[in-house]
């Protein structure tokens, strides 16, 4: 076994003991029957937990712009039986490529910070959700923490709630996590 393969399940491992999937999403409040983006995916941590919660009746349409990490989601899904419930989309750049008010969650976990225009973005995860959609974003705490981004890419919860608002959403809950995360959720202002 390569150790970039090794290293990967040893980053899997840590991502899954700070980050819970299950906890995060029911936390949330993710519901059986629902459609959630998750946009930024991976090879999608977030994406295949999400789609055992929603059941047959749910979607999760996974959104990523390297089609290496699509293609290894779509094989994790088969593999666990759930690949009816996942659809996979490329995007271009910065780009959400979902039809409007189609969504009634969006995800965007530790992908905002990375972004040229994030308040661009949460206006464009606006257009696809519904009229009662949500946004849930996972993000860095402003502080240095053993793994994650430089602290210049990083805000404060009242900075990321700030841009949230400007986006086009209200009812802005956020929460300290765990030591390097804070969790944010938004329901889009009618």
């Amino acid at each position: 076994m390569s150790m970039d393969h090794h290293d990967h399940h040893h980053n899997i491992a840590e991502r899954a003991k700070m980050l819970p999937a299950e906890k995060i999403l029911s936390r949330f409040g993710l519901k059986q029957g629902q459609h959630l983006a998750d946009l930024g995916c991976g090879r999608g941590y977030f994406a295949l937990k999400a789609a055992e919660l929603v059941g047959s009746q749910g979607k999760i349409m996974a959104v990523d712009i390297e089609p290496e990490r699509l293609r290894s989601l779509q094989q994790s899904a088969q593999e666990q039986g759930i690949a009816e419930q996942i659809e996979t989309l490329l995007a271009q750049d910065e780009s959400i490529p979902l039809v409007k008010e189609s969504m009634d969650i969006a995800l965007i976990s530790n992908v905002l910070h990375e972004l040229n225009d994030p308040l661009n973005y949460l206006r464009d995860t606006r257009r696809i959700l519904k009229e009662n959609g949500e946004v849930w974003i996972i993000e860095w705490q402003q502080k240095e923490t053993p793994m994650g981004p430089p602290l210049h890419e990083r805000h404060s919860p009242e900075e990321w709630a700030a841009l949230v608002e400007q986006a086009g959403f209200e009812d802005i809950w956020t929460q300290v996590f765990n030591p390097a995360h804070i969790l944010l959720r938004a329901k889009v202002s009618n």
